[in-house]
């Protein structure tokens, strides 16, 4: 009598347990960890695709000055409590298309053929 209801009771005990590891939720990929592996993936592919562009050091002062002043601006879009999520995307997205044509006005037309081919590049390996 003892063994079939100590077989019972573990069978019930697993049952039950295999139930609590089923209701854990799955890792999210969007979490912070994942952002800031991509963020940091994606500054290390910036730095070398600017390392091959060949930059002149005035074009490098000129590059640093365009994304300190980038930085402050994006900070400022992002913690404006006045603008809702969408409107935050909007002014986020103009905000980016002015530095990249300031970025593109300090460059030579043959360092922005080879930025247009890498960014390509770097698309196609994103989408893989």
């Amino acid at each position: 009598m003892k063994k079939p209801l100590i077989v019972l009771i573990l069978s019930f005990g697993s049952l039950f347990s295999f139930a609590q590891i089923a209701r854990t939720p799955a890792k999210q990929p969007d979490s912070l960890a994942d952002k800031q592996a991509m963020s940091k993936k994606d500054k290390m592919g910036k730095k070398d695709m600017m390392k091959e562009l060949d930059l002149t050091k005035e074009q490098r002062s000129k590059l640093k000055e365009i994304r300190q002043s980038g930085k402050a601006k994006k900070e400022a879009i992002e913690n404006n409590d006045k603008l809702t999520a969408d409107e935050k995307k909007k002014e986020l997205r103009e905000f980016q298309k002015e530095q990249a044509q300031s970025v593109q006005g300090i460059l030579t037309e043959e360092q922005k053929e080879k930025l247009k081919t890498k960014r390509k590049e770097a698309r196609k390996e994103k989408d893989q």
